[in-house]
This record gives C-alpha cells, structure tokens and sequence, in this order.
C-alpha cells in the first residue's frame, strides 16, 4: 500500500509539470492553424488600479499616455484607492494631457477600484494593468488586433521580468515564469488559455461582470468569458516590463494571496468552471487545483519515502535525491540572506517557496482572513 501510495504521487506530480504541457502538445499537433489577429483598432480604455504608488505613479502615467493607439479612440483611467500618499496630487497633474481620475472615498481594494473603473469607461475594449508594469509602445495595437475576430473576447499580453539584484528569488521566478509562458502558448492555440495576467491583459467591456472584491479578476474574467463561448488567447509580442520583488518574503505574501483568491474564486464560480467544456476541465486541474496541493503530494512522498527506504537501494537513492533538493532549497534561502549568488539553489528555493505559500493559502482561505486590499506595487525604477 505504502509502495503504491509513493509512486501515484511521483506520477501525479510528474503529469502535473511534465505530463500536461505534452498531452496540450501533442493535442495540438492533430489541430488546424487558429485564424491569424487582424487590424482592427477598436476603441480602448485603459484602467489603472492604484494605492499609494507616488514613486512610480507619474512613470506610469507617462508611459501609458505615450502608448502608440489613435488618441481619438484611446483613454486612460486612473482608479485611486484612497491613496493617503501624492498618489492623487501627481495623478492630477495630468488631467489636462488626457488622464481621467476617479479616487474612491474609502479604500475597499483593487477590484472595487476595477468595478468602479468600468463603469465610467467608455471603450469597446478594456485594457487591465497594474501601476508598475510599463508597456512597450505598440502593446496597446498588438492587444487590439486580435477582437478583428469575433469569437475572441479577452487576450493576454506577454509580462517580462527585469532582474533588479540578481537574487535567488529573481532567478528562480524568471525560469518559473518561462514555464509558464510555454502552458500559456500551448492553451492558446486552442483559445483557451485558462487564467490572464492582471499586468497586461484586455476583454470586451460588454463581457464585464462585477467581481467579488476578495477575488482576483485574471482569473474570474477568462472563467466566465470561457462559459459564454468567446476565446481567450495569449498575445505574446504585446509587452509590459516589471521588476521582480527581490524580497523571498514579499513573493511568498504575494503568491499566497493570489493563490487564497483561487481558491475562493473555485468555491464559488465552480458551477462555471466544471460546465465550461472538458477541456477548460482539464486544463483547471492540471494547471491550477492540483498544483496547488503540490505542497501535500511532496510531503507525502517523502513521508512515504521513509517508511520504504528498508526495500531496497532505489528508494534509498529517491530519498537521498528529495533530501539534497530540500538542503538545496535551504542553502538557497541562506544565500538569498547573505546576498550571495550561486545558480544551483535558485530553482529549489523558489519552487519550495511558491509551494508553502499554497499551504498558506489554504489556511488563509480556512481562516476566513481578507484578502481584498493590496499594498502599492514596487517601484520600477
């Protein structure tokens, strides 16, 4: 029973990371080409949620307004979340260059700030960003191409990271984000990438339903634009830049409060999710829920581990090799606290780090804690 246990959860991990980016590939070769963007500009309103963000909020501004897209069918709209920092007085500064500003009365988190934002907007298309993500002159025109087809309702652009120190941490998230990019191109050839980035994405505006405040709209928006039969595509030469958080702990509060989120948005939009088609199915399971119980198949298999390693010399390798990615993780941790720079540890530091904040997660979720308002992004400068 114990052998058993051990190796259908060396498998199932095993088809989570490798298994299922094969299965999208190999199911994609016996499909045809999906029809290439078009040259459409519809009109667009890009809608900037923000907190305190004084220290990139005018290179944001600046850089959205300079933004390659006919003026005439283009605006952007800033949503402050009571901001007590100059947020609003430099926001205001660029009210005569075309910036509209909405600053809400009481500070209820960024969805609120998204609800109340799409309201106001005026475009066929909105376009989500966050205030620390910069987007290259053309993202806007490369985004927008992609409605000439009808049967598309929301595209996600391409986030690149811009190493600031080097860190573990920051080398670790940016081989873990290029994975990512590769699921995110294999869902999009069938049009149905399963979750957004909230740095860079856009969806028609007559898609748009309120979101809970204590949920997350990259995920929420692809599930119910998926259920209403529009496709969802990823957009990979629309660019916006970020810095990655050099910080191990500011990643770890990150990635458990976008993970608690997920699974709140599961609780609730379930009947969405499991109605969606066998594949925006399957697609939830591998790459969302089960990789968020990565945390308990790894201790089971270690656990597992121990009780085997008396049967024989390959389980007694297996536990050596889990014991040697663990003490790597741990030296990586050391060595993102000393400063220091060593390839080898940045991929188990990382990967321990992203799989104990989805046991946060679940206890944040369990706890019933908020999670609806966020601190100001870090400075990109």
């Amino acid at each position: 029973m114990v052998k058993f246990i051990f190796y259908f959860f060396i498998i199932m991990v095993a088809s989570i990371y490798f298994g299922y980016p094969l299965i999208l590939s190999i199911l994609s070769f016996f499909m045809k080409a999906q029809k290439k963007a078009g040259n459409g500009m519809p009109s667009l309103t890009l809608i900037i949620p923000a907190y305190n963000e004084e220290e990139v909020i005018r290179q944001k501004i600046e850089n959205s307004l300079s933004l390659d897209y006919p003026k005439d069918k283009f605006e952007v709209l800033l949503v402050s979340d009571k901001s007590s920092d100059r947020t609003d007085s430099i926001a205001r500064g660029y009210l005569d260059k075309g910036l509209k500003l909405i600053c809400q009365e009481e500070r209820k988190g960024k969805i609120a700030a998204l609800n109340l934002a799409v309201i106001k907007a005026q475009g066929e298309i909105l376009v989500f960003t966050d205030a620390n993500s910069m987007y290259e002159r053309d993202a806007l025109k490369k985004l927008a191409r992609n409605f000439s087809d009808e049967k598309i309702g929301c595209v996600c652009g391409e986030l690149k990271y811009e190493l600031k120190d080097d860190t573990s941490i920051e080398k670790g998230q940016d081989l873990y984000w290029r994975y990512e990019k590769l699921i995110k191109a294999r869902e999009s050839f069938f049009h149905a990438l399963l979750v957004t980035n909230g740095s860079i994405y856009a969806m028609r505006s007559k898609l748009y339903e309120p979101v809970d405040e204590d949920l997350a709209d990259d995920f929420v928006n692809p599930m119910r634009i998926a259920k209403k039969g529009y496709g969802i595509i990823y957009e990979a030469k629309a660019f916006a830049v970020e810095k990655i958080s050099s910080s191990a702990a500011e990643q770890f509060k990150q990635k458990s409060r976008i993970v608690s989120q997920g699974w709140k948005a599961t609780f609730r939009l379930w009947n969405v999710i499991f109605t969606s088609g066998p594949l925006r199915v399957f697609e939830f399971l591998f790459h969302k829920f089960l990789r968020w119980l990565m945390f308990l198949f790894m201790t089971i298999i270690f656990v597992s581990n121990l009780f085997l390693l008396s049967s024989g010399v390959v389980y007694q390798i297996l536990f050596v090799l889990q014991s040697l990615f663990y003490f790597f993780a741990l030296i990586g941790l050391l060595l993102q606290i000393k400063g220091c720079k060593i390839k080898l540890f940045y991929f188990p530091f990382y990967f321990c780090v992203i799989n104990a904040s989805s046991l946060k997660a679940l206890f944040i979720v369990l706890k019933g804690e908020e999670t609806r308002v966020w601190e100001k992004a870090e400075s990109t400068r």
